[in-house]
């Protein structure tokens, strides 16, 4: 596995590197351009990826546990299998996206409408949208 752990990538258009095998544990990703690519096997466990732009891309079974994802572009992005427990989604754009039997789990949901979001079969658990709540649905 490539060790990126605590790489400082803030801003960096990211479209052309390979996304395999890669530990992005703690990196600093935030505003960093990943649309439209396809991740297998990394690790984005407590990495910042706060205002990052993610549109479009494959992120299926990814894990992502504690990740700032705040105000991220998460457009029709493909996160069925992800692990987003702990994750701060604060103000993400989800829309168009699938969250297929992903983990959700104490992740921070303020601001983010589920309205046309595929959440078919998530495993979701105690959310905090203002309030803490335990939940099966969105």
């Amino acid at each position: 596995m490539k060790d990126y752990r605590k790489a400082n990538l803030v801003g960096s258009d990211l479209r052309k590197m390979d996304f395999n095998n890669i530990d992005f544990r703690r990196a600093n990703l935030s505003n960093a351009n990943l649309a439209k690519i396809n991740i297998e096997n990394c690790d984005f466990t407590c990495a910042n990826l706060k205002g990052a732009n993610l549109q479009g891309s494959d992120l299926k079974g990814v894990n992502f546990r504690g990740a700032d994802m705040s105000y991220c572009n998460l457009k029709n992005v493909n996160l069925d299998g992800a692990d987003l427990s702990g994750t701060k989604l604060y103000n993400a754009k989800l829309d168009g996206s699938s969250l297929n039997k992903t983990y959700i789990r104490g992740t921070d949901i303020r601001g983010v409408n589920f309205d046309n979001v595929d959440t078919k079969n998530a495993i979701i658990k105690l959310v905090y949208d203002g309030n803490y709540k335990r939940t099966r649905s969105l």
